[in-house]
């Protein structure tokens, strides 16, 4: 006894019956009505989709269009017909359905071709659909092939599969192939708002909204949890009920986890998450609903509008678009890879709730990553509210960058000596001007013809180190603003590029003094050196071969002119040989950039000063113990002594 249509699932009594039901797949569509109109089907079909796309229930409508006894082959088949009932109850002895999954073997395909041969019996044409078609052996594929290829008059193969790769080419080049596309959200909304109204189901907007969006892209899973949400509260169908159900976050949640990012406030962040565990929801389905609501942030903020496609999603466009106004491009992306290495730690067993929230605490407050993606991201966000008043005197706050190295002469030095090439007349003398941007180093205005100005001092000039301290940058900026010279204080101005006893010891050469500031004025050398354990480590990621050349190396200098200077040990010269190819210069400049955020090309030099290691003195001839010696060698080598 057939059962009842009250115990049939809601996505099987409500399939697609002719092709002017079906929703989407219109190239699929298209085809083959024409195909039937004007009586050119073609014998083998391959139709491939992820789930839930309507492949197995286009292949029935294909049979019942072909097969329905009134006016077959039809484009609009009857659906009363006992050929158009028993097809779609799957009770028809012309339309076989096999599941390749389970009967993948060469037994099962010989038995399939031995049935092939008989004609059919109550319609026109013997369909047989397939599904999950990749399934198959390669030995049933070959065992199949020469049926496919020529089957008996009016049989149909209609293979159906999610992965076409896995079919063999010699069998997919024999069929028609038709991709099914996903469904879009207003696809399946349309789809369950005309079910809900045949099965005079009352469902909110939002609720269908919602199960739309939980669908995933498969027509079956959404008339699934449809079905789902009628046995568990009957025919009212509310927002509350498919949150409980489904265990996902309602748009307010998602709507403040964000606010709380753009605050870069962690209490919120946490706050927001217990609000959310509390309710009863999944952390890891709340992390991907997260991340949906993400995405519509990044696709309004790069558009400049709500497209059409996010409405159906019962959010509210207008706050959609002022929040995808207010969070930053780079916080949006992060938080984006921030929550999808969560949801991938919860893959492979991390507490999802620990997950979350340390992947929403990254987002909000960059100081909490150590890693150096981190530092970076911290500076990125000093630089970006920073203002163009200078930093007040005292102490550095933790995670802001270190102040500008600005040396100071000493009047008991006496003024430097610069070289005739660097010394500055009276008619470029310029008032300083104020940075735009605390981030960036200032640049020094040019001495006057009485005072001499330290940073014209090459780097090639000794300058004595304990001429040289780092007074407060605004102390500098007040020098040079007032021009004012003293015996005891000579002017800032003349000393912004003068080496300071930091930048002695790290040159480790007497004769130079590296420039403070790089070519671009944003990188100083000291930033330079204390970040050069940072740049090897990265090298190692990408090139452990050129980074152990580098083993023994360090900056020496950093100018305009000649870049930045890396100096090798003279017995390493083979090392700086290596290293000074093109490519591997080249992809050492890619790597400082990473680490500093500025391209510096190196450009290497041997540090001849410094003193090689001691060789130890091999001993006379009438220090070595002949006896002793062959004795050793004996028993070391397992020898013996002959002659």
């Amino acid at each position: 006894m057939p059962p009842s249509s009250d115990s049939i699932s809601l996505y099987r009594r409500h399939r697609p019956g002719s092709f002017d039901e079906v929703v989407g797949q219109q190239h699929v569509v298209r085809t083959l009505r024409n195909a039937v109109e004007q009586g050119k089907v073609h014998h083998a079909y391959l139709f491939v989709g992820s789930r839930g796309t309507g492949k197995t229930s286009m292949a029935k409508i294909l049979a019942r269009s072909l097969n329905c006894e009134r006016g077959g082959p039809t484009v609009t088949p009857c659906g009363e017909c006992e050929s158009c009932t028993t097809i779609a109850s799957g009770s028809s002895i012309d339309v076989i359905e096999m599941d390749a999954a389970s009967n993948r073997s060469v037994d099962d395909v010989r038995d399939l071709r031995e049935r092939v041969a008989y004609a059919p019996t109550g319609g026109r044409w013997k369909v047989y659909i397939l599904d999950e078609a990749h399934m198959l052996t390669k030995e049933a594929w070959n065992a199949f092939l020469k049926t496919l290829e020529e089957p008996p008059p009016n049989t149909l193969f209609v293979l159906a599969t999610t992965e076409a790769h896995k079919v063999m080419p010699t069998i997919a080049d024999r069929c028609q192939r038709f991709d099914f596309q996903r469904p879009s959200l207003e696809q399946i909304s349309e789809v369950l708002t005309r079910v809900a109204a045949a099965e005079q189901i009352e469902a909110e907007d939002a609720a269908v909204a919602m199960i739309a969006r939980s669908a995933s892209g498969s027509f079956r899973d959404a008339l699934g949890t449809l079905d789902q949400l009628v046995a568990f509260g009957g025919n009212q169908v509310k927002l509350e009920d498919v949150l409980e159900l489904l265990g996902a976050a309602d748009a307010e949640l998602l709507f403040d986890a964000v606010d709380a990012v753009i605050a870069a406030d962690p209490r919120g962040v946490l706050l927001g998450v217990e609000k959310m565990a509390r309710s009863g929801r999944d952390p890891a389905q709340f992390a991907r609903d997260l991340l949906a609501h993400l995405r519509h942030l990044l696709v309004t903020q790069t558009v400049g509008e709500v497209p059409n496609t996010f409405v159906v999603t019962a959010t509210d466009a207008e706050r959609l678009s002022a929040q995808a106004g207010a969070i930053g491009a780079a916080t949006l992306v992060r938080t984006i890879d921030e929550l999808a290495n969560a949801l991938t730690s919860v893959r492979e067993g991390d507490d999802a709730r620990m997950a979350v929230e340390i992947a929403l605490l990254k987002a909000a407050r960059p100081d909490l990553d150590p890693s150096m993606g981190g530092l970076l991201r911290r500076i990125e966000r000093l630089e970006q509210g920073g203002t163009s008043t200078p930093r007040a005197a005292g102490p550095v706050a933790a995670g802001d960058p270190p102040p500008p190295a600005v040396a100071k002469a000493s009047s008991a030095a006496g003024p430097p000596t610069a070289p005739p090439a660097a010394e500055a007349s009276p008619s470029q003398e310029t008032e300083p001007e104020a940075p735009a941007d605390s981030s960036e180093e200032p640049e020094a205005p040019a001495a006057s013809s009485e005072v001499p100005e330290a940073s014209a001092v090459s780097s090639e000039q000794p300058v004595p180190a304990e001429s040289s301290e780092q007074p407060d940058p605004s102390e500098s900026f007040r020098d040079a603003e007032t021009e004012s010279s003293s015996e005891d204080d000579p002017p800032a101005g003349g000393t912004v590029g003068g080496p300071t006893p930091e930048d002695a010891l790290a040159t480790g050469r007497g004769g130079g003094s590296p420039a403070v500031t790089g070519p671009a004025g944003r990188v100083g050398f000291e930033e330079v050196v204390n970040t050069w354990p940072s740049v090897l480590d990265k090298l190692r990621e990408t090139s452990p071969a050129l980074a152990a050349t580098f083993d023994g190396a360090r900056p020496v200098s950093l100018d305009a002119e000649e870049g930045l200077r890396v100096g090798f040990p003279a017995e390493l010269t083979f090392n700086k040989r290596k290293a000074e190819t093109p490519e591997k210069r080249e992809l050492m400049a890619d790597v400082i950039e990473d680490v500093l955020g500025e391209r510096l090309r190196p450009t290497y030099v041997l540090l001849d000063d410094e003193p090689a290691p001691a060789a130890e003195e091999a001993p006379s001839d009438r220090e070595i113990d002949h006896d002793a010696l062959v004795e050793k060698l004996k028993s070391e080598f397992d020898a013996e002594e002959v002659g």
